[in-house]
């Protein structure tokens, strides 16, 4: 038969048991499920709709003269986007750099989808602290800041990002690049790589 006293600390020892299995499972509950996944900057596997650039640290692919009293960069996917025609640079509005006579300010992709897709990626490679900013279809905009970018301010660091950008219907479609106006960064930066990628189910 137990005594009193230890039946007392039996039960006070499982109490405490109770209490730090609980607290244990409210910390591990604060990381979100999926945090290995936001912050994955591997390259998606997908059907590619357009890319630009090849993910080799090089810049050298795309164009670098021509455009200094150019603004504006537009092209339709399948009649006359190449990554030979696609400004190195983008620049923030009125902003032109001595050295970025190959930037504009204002990227216009226009590209058909003949079916829909659930799962969307735009993938960013590139250098700079400047801020990108994403438009689709003239309505969602996103943001891709230089710390989602694996860079630190004050370093021209090469850094990618998987945007998400959800689904896309089957039809047209057009994705605007500009850069933000809000002091990040020198105001110009250049491309390593850009990429639009539909997930196959």
């Amino acid at each position: 038969m137990v005594s009193k006293p230890k039946l007392v600390y039996v039960v006070t020892l499982v109490a405490l048991s109770i209490g730090l299995l609980g607290l244990l499972t409210g910390c591990l509950s604060d990381f979100p499920e999926e945090a290995a996944n936001d912050s994955d900057t591997s390259r998606p596997v997908g059907k590619v709709i357009f890319e630009f650039g090849r993910e080799d640290k090089s810049y050298g692919e795309f164009r670098r003269r021509g455009l200094r009293d150019i603004t504006e960069y537009r092209c339709r996917v399948g009649v006359d986007c190449s990554t030979e025609a696609f400004p190195v640079y983008l620049n923030r509005a009125g902003y032109l750099p001595k050295y970025a006579y190959g930037g504009v300010e204002h990227i216009i992709i226009s590209f058909e989808l003949n079916r829909s897709y659930n799962d969307v990626t735009l993938r960013l490679v590139r250098w700079g602290d400047e801020t990108t900013v994403v438009r689709v279809d003239q309505k969602e905009t996103y943001l891709v800041t230089n710390t989602m970018l694996g860079s630190n301010e004050g370093e021209v660091v090469i850094g990618a990002y998987n945007l998400k950008l959800g689904a896309l219907k089957k039809g047209e479609h057009r994705i605007e690049l500009t850069v933000a106006d809000d002091g990040k960064g020198n105001a110009t930066y250049m491309w390593d790589a850009l990429a639009l990628i539909a997930k196959k189910r």
